[in-house]
């Protein structure tokens, strides 16, 4: 009984010290920065270069595959 009666002692200093608490509870949804839309084009030129490099390589490793997989069977 006397641990409930003092966290509530303690609860009613603690929101008495920051009274903003209860602004920013209240304005959280305003505050909050909120989720964007992802978007489907990259900016930049240096990431669009290197992904149409990993692009070619992959195209060209998957013309390979097929006799990378049969030399790995014929192991």
């Amino acid at each position: 009984m006397a641990g409930k009666a003092a966290q509530s002692v303690v609860k009613a200093v603690g929101e008495y010290q920051y009274p903003w608490h209860e602004k920013l509870a209240k304005y959280k949804v305003e505050l909050s920065k909120g989720e964007k839309e992802m978007r489907s084009k990259m900016k930049g030129h240096k990431c669009d270069r290197i992904a149409a490099e990993r692009r070619e390589n992959t195209a060209n490793l998957m013309q390979k595959m097929p006799e990378m997989l049969l030399a790995y069977k014929k192991r």
